[in-house]
């Protein structure tokens, strides 16, 4: 935004329709310039007649030159640039072309004006008044260059005249240093209008609903008064000028042209007040606004009033007519734009009777009455008051057309927006039927397929079950279900993570897919198990084929982010119609088939009908299983390890015992991974911790004296496994270090992070952490060396391979937990040979049946009273028990 400190913010120049704005100048330049050429071949014809000035040739340069800024113009007007830059050049191109001009008649005015005589004088200034007019005019639509123009062109015009040594032309070169003045009035005056007038073309309607109430159609008559206010003080103030020319002499034209001087003060005062209304209407109530307006309507009536009174006594009939037949004309340029308000209206009519009046009174004058009477008349035609209605009514059709226009534009609105709404809401629906018809496509097909892996469903198997069944019994062709149970899946899963898990998994489905090929149908039946119909298949060769590739298939190493990993499947089949004859039917037969395969730790087997019997018996071990735990009615064994040293008893393993309600014993070979199988490891191992502190507290309180109890992965990974220890030894009374937790190597596939957590708190509590059964599972020194272990059980079968040139490894074994800074507890010692061979080759502790079989919890008090004063010789060849 360009603005000046020195003007109103009404002139400030906001860029707003720059090029439409260029454009109305140069249309404006082609007739203004134009008129401009037009009064100077006047005055060169003045000047020529008149013989006032000898070189008035010379003026003819000037003439000729407005063809250039005429021409650009036209050439403007018919081919408009399109950007912003070029229009920018031609504005100043134009502009430097006026400025000449500007200065050439400057140059002119300094030259001829001391020639020429007094008339020829003032007519030379009214010329030059039309030609400033001509070059002012058409820039009003970019008002400071507007301002400029005036100011450059007058004021040295004015200081001129008024050096010139004739005391009658210092009032009117004061008159011209003020008349630029007033042209800033006029400027604001033809830049609203013409800013107002771009508004409206470039909008639909009105912006804004106008207030039709009695406060806003007060402010609209307001805003009307200022609005309009310059176009009468611009036609009274060329009205008083043609008056003062017409009737000055070389008597009074100092009077007049002073008095010339005070009416343009005043109506430059006016003017300033409508500007200062324009740029901020709101820095004065509406009362204070119109009171100004109706001062200045007075002070004009007044300076008009002043001039026949001030020169009643030098007039002459005629001048006395002239002034009559002028103020009919002021009479009637003075009610332009006060029609709307009624009562400055009649102020101003009463006024200007008043002049007439005034004449009449104080003069019989012939002339004065035929003037009192002609304004009678014409006051009686004017008919003010219908005047005034008919202004006011239009006031209100404007508005009214404003009123309607806006609301237009809103119902334009209205109509735009549901149209929009319209076409959005057709838009969603189409849009809505086809995110329907995509989500039921995707529900179709997450009902018949796995996420993860992409093949089929459980659901959608068993009907492709349901179907093959169907057409059995049609074609009688045979099939077989296959159901696959990935091997070592769970370690990897909660080893290496979920996501290794998953891309197992997608591998795995892939590579059955492959070997399944389009004959054949797979599925994935849930978490690491995938199900498989092998159709035309009609003897155990074709099934075993078959599932052998699968295995093989899935034996290859699988490459993953952390290395490669390698699984095995055991597969169960179940072949219709031998098997069953209904899906489900075949699906339970298949899965005691793969169970079976586990097992035996072979890869596929096919159902067998003694399975299934097998099955059931297991099915209610296992109800039975969990009946004990819930009544306590399991048992306890405690088997002592003895120590290597001194021979003494250095504590118990805890061991679980079941027999059922009918006598009969269950090895914990089988219920113990029944248990597992079952989800109920936890409760089971919960029990064998309780039972087996409160056993210790009963036969023995020497602190040296502890119990190692055996616990799963299942419940290192529980969140209140913690919880649970440290209750169990609080209630039974017991001191954490009497404890010790043993743990089998298959916890090292698991959550490792989450374990070490855990065996960390136990540990810093005092609690032992042994490793059971080493070597035979997936230990690596890493997990030795960051657990934090105190002991490390070498596995029975290393003790057995010592009578078969195992020494090798065991020591091994013994050098490395010397190493991780472990004792040694060696268990499965069960001969004489076996027991010197571990005394030579190292460990603290010995475990086995050559000291002692498992003892039944009521018997180990006597057992340990027996042996706590007698420990065992450790040195001799053969062992015998010490006296007391």
């Amino acid at each position: 935004m360009i603005s000046s400190p020195f003007l109103p913010p009404l002139f400030a120049d906001t860029g707003l329709f720059q090029s439409e704005r260029t454009l109305i100048l140069m249309k404006r330049i082609v007739i203004g310039f134009s008129l401009a050429a037009i009064c100077s071949l006047a005055m060169i014809g003045m000047l020529y007649s008149t013989d006032a000035l000898s070189w008035w040739y010379a003026l003819l340069p000037c003439v000729a030159f407005y063809a250039l800024p005429i021409y650009s113009a036209c050439k403007y007007v018919k081919s408009p640039p399109d950007s912003e830059e070029a229009q920018a050049k031609a504005l100043r191109w134009i502009w430097r072309q006026f400025l000449v001009i500007l200065v050439f008649w400057e140059v002119v005015a300094a030259l001829i004006l001391p020639e020429l005589g007094v008339d020829s004088r003032l007519l030379a200034i009214c010329i030059f008044l039309a030609v400033v007019f001509s070059h002012f005019a058409p820039f009003t639509i970019f008002p400071y260059r507007a301002i400029f123009i005036g100011f450059a062109s007058l004021v040295p015009l004015s200081i001129q005249l008024a050096l010139l040594g004739d005391s009658n032309m210092v009032p009117l070169g004061m008159t011209g240093l003020i008349l630029p003045f007033l042209e800033i009035a006029v400027v604001a005056w033809l830049y609203r209008a013409d800013i107002t007038n771009l508004i409206e073309q470039n909008r639909e309607g009105a912006t804004r609903e106008p207030d039709m109430s009695e406060v806003g159609m007060h402010k609209q008559r307001v805003n009307f008064l200022h609005a309009q206010g310059a176009q009468p003080i611009v036609l009274q103030t060329a009205l008083a000028f043609v008056l003062v020319i017409t009737l000055h002499t070389d008597d009074t034209a100092l009077t007049m042209w002073s008095w010339y001087l005070g009416y343009m003060s005043i109506q430059v005062l006016r003017g300033s007040g409508f500007i200062s209304y324009l740029s901020n209407p709101k820095k004065h109530r509406i009362r204070g606004w119109r009171l100004q307006f109706s001062a200045g309507v007075v002070l004009n009536q007044l300076a008009w009033f002043a001039f026949p009174f001030i020169f009643q006594d030098v007039l002459s009939g005629f001048s006395l007519g002239v002034i009559s037949a002028l103020f009919i004309v002021v009479l009637v340029l003075s009610t332009l734009g006060l029609t709307v308000d009624r009562p400055i209206l009649y102020l101003n009519a009463i006024l200007s009777l008043g002049i007439p009046i005034f004449m009449a009174v104080n003069s019989s004058n012939f002339w004065s009455l035929i003037a009192f009477g002609a304004v009678s008349l014409i006051a009686a035609l004017l008919v003010i008051e219908t005047i005034h209605r008919s202004a006011l009514q239009s006031l209100k059709a404007r508005l009214l057309q404003k009123l309607a226009e806006y609301r237009a534009l809103q119902l334009r609105e209205v109509n735009a927006d549901l149209h929009e709404a319209r076409k959005n809401l057709t838009d969603t629906n189409s849009s809505l039927e086809s995110q329907v018809l995509e989500r039921t496509e995707e529900l179709n097909f997450q009902a018949r397929h796995d996420m993860l892996t992409g093949l089929g469903n459980r659901y959608y198997f068993s009907r492709v079950v349901s179907e093959a069944l169907a057409g059995h019994h049609e074609a009688d062709p045979s099939f077989a279900i296959h159901l696959l149970d990935l091997n070592r899946f769970k370690e990897i899963n909660d080893g290496l993570g979920h996501i290794a898990g998953d891309q197992v998994l997608c591998e795995a489905a892939r590579r059955i897919s492959d070997v399944c090929g389009e004959t054949n149908y797979c599925a994935r039946w849930g978490g690491d198990e995938f199900v498989i119909l092998q159709k035309n298949c009609t003897t155990d060769a074709d099934i075993y084929g078959f599932a052998e590739q699968i295995v093989q298939a899935l034996q290859v190493p699988i490459a993953l982010e952390s290395g490669q990993v390698i699984i095995g499947a055991s597969i169960g089949v179940a072949r219709c119609p031998e098997h069953g004859s209904v899906a489900d039917q075949l699906l339970e037969h298949a899965d005691i088939a793969v169970y079976r395969a586990k097992c035996t730790k072979e890869s596929i087997a096919i159902y067998d009908a003694q399975w299934g019997e097998q099955a059931a018996d297991r099915h209610q071990l296992a109800q039975a299983l969990r009946v004990a735990i819930e009544t306590e009615s399991l048992d306890l064994a405690m088997q002592p390890f003895i120590g290597a040293g001194d021979g003494r008893i250095a504590g118990f393993e805890a061991l679980a015992r079941w027999t059922k309600t009918d006598g009969t014993r269950v090895s914990p070979e089988l219920f113990i991974p029944l248990a597992e199988e079952c989800g109920l490891i936890s409760d089971l191992g919960r029990w064998v911790l309780r039972r087996a502190c409160e056993t210790l507290c009963e036969v023995s309180d020497d602190p040296n004296l502890r119990v190692a109890v055996n616990i799963s992965v299942v419940q290192l990974l529980s969140p209140d496994f913690f919880s649970n220890v440290m209750d169990t030894l609080r209630d039974t009374g017991m001191s954490p270090e009497r404890l010790e937790l043993e743990m089998t190597e298959s916890v090292l596939a698991g959550d490792v992070d989450r374990i070490r957590e855990t065996l960390m708190k136990l540990r810093e509590q005092g609690i032992r952490i042994s490793i059971d059964d080493f070597g035979t599972g997936y230990s690596s020194i890493s997990y030795l060396r960051d657990f934090p272990l105190d002991t490390l059980k070498i596995d029975r079968s290393f003790v057995v391979s010592l009578d078969q040139a195992g020494e090798g490894i065991f020591s091994s074994i013994v050098t490395l937990a010397q190493g991780l800074d472990l004792s040694i507890i060696v268990e499965g010692v069960e001969t004489r040979a076996q027991l010197d061979s571990v005394l030579r080759l190292g460990g603290e502790e010995i475990q086995g049946y050559f000291f002692s079989e498992p003892v039944a919890r009521d018997e180990v008090q006597d057992w340990l009273a027996k042996h706590v004063n007698s420990p065992f010789n450790m040195k001799r060849r053969y062992l015998s028990v010490r006296s007391g």
